[in-house]
């Protein structure tokens, strides 16, 4: 099997047993639930939420298929990348941490008269974290290793002189976080000012998070390598040149080599990503890979690159 269909498969067979799973309980225990089920538990184990069993049933089913599709398409996307094996744990995992709670929720409103009569013991939510971490981490191990992305060529390096001055820098934006960002925000500020501020806080905590990657300055000068948010004074990375190896062009596949867009971390490499494509790649001496999707990138490798030699030269 090769790493594309085993890393799908691992993604959809869990998601497709949680579902049949969950239908199934729902199916066999129908007559012996009340009109109106619990769905959803204060900290105490009692009902706070409630709905129809029939609307019940098709809420839960198509949530299990739709974030099933959703996670299954992810992983495939990925190709035979280095994100595949993380996407399909995450994958595994989230239908694990999902299905049980849907199956118990199923099981404690069985032979009552009232929804209200239910009770979810308290030690169902760690044994659904821990089935969600232990379901990921075994998608993880049957993955197998990952493919190691190639190591960029790196840049000539551009020939300074003592105490020459050079500087470059960029901005980049992205229109699709942007607007995504945008509508999360407007939607967390709507849904608190109609007084659920419980709902719209989470909303706006995320927006807000999202706008700050919206668009990053990256820069290179004596000092090193800089990229910030262009809206926000935090996040901010800074790699001195120091610590730089080396710097080179690349092209990356935002989805298929980091899962995603904005900051995203992988084992010894790390990504500011608003896009696919051009990229500025620099290893740190610490064998840490860093990448931020900019173009003109092979001038700033270029001049990173004679701002490190010329550091070292000093330096020595």
């Amino acid at each position: 099997m090769t790493a594309i269909s085993r890393g799908t498969a691992l993604t959809a067979v869990p998601f497709a047993v949680a579902t049949i799973a969950y239908v199934g309980t729902f199916l066999t225990h129908y007559d012996r639930l009340p009109e109106r089920i619990a769905t959803h538990f204060s900290f105490d184990g009692s009902p706070d939420g409630f709905m129809g069993r029939a609307s019940a049933l098709w809420f839960g089913g198509a949530l299990l298929v739709g974030l099933g599709l959703l996670f299954t398409v992810l992983t495939a996307a990925t190709g035979k990348r280095a994100g595949t094996r993380l996407n399909a744990a995450i994958g595994a995992g989230t239908a694990a941490a999902l299905g049980y709670p849907l199956v118990v929720t199923v099981l404690v409103n069985s032979d009552i008269q009232s929804a209200a009569e239910a009770q979810m013991p308290v030690r169902h939510v760690a044994a659904l974290l821990f089935g969600g971490l232990l379901t990921g981490a075994l998608a993880w191990w049957l993955s197998g290793a990952e493919p190691r992305p190639a190591a960029a060529p790196e840049a000539p390096s551009l020939a300074l002189a003592d105490g020459e001055a050079a500087a470059w820098s960029r901005t980049e934006v992205s229109r699709v976080l942007l607007l995504t960002a945008a509508a999360v925000t407007i939607a967390g500020v709507s849904t608190a000012a109609f007084g659920a501020w419980r709902s719209g806080l989470p909303l706006l905590v995320v927006g807000l998070v999202c706008l700050a990657f919206t668009g990053v300055r990256v820069t290179v000068d004596r000092r090193g390598l800089t990229i910030a948010s262009t809206l926000l004074p935090r996040p901010r990375l800074a790699l001195p040149l120091g610590s730089i190896a080396g710097a080179g062009s690349v092209q990356v596949n935002a989805m298929g080599e980091f899962g995603g867009w904005g900051y995203r971390i992988r084992p010894n490499r790390r990504g500011v990503l608003l896009r696919s494509g051009e990229a500025l790649s620099v290893r740190t001496t610490g064998g840490r890979e860093y990448v931020v999707t900019v173009d003109d990138s092979t001038t700033a490798a270029g001049l990173l690159n004679g701002l490190a030699d010329r550091h070292a030269r000093e330096r020595d």
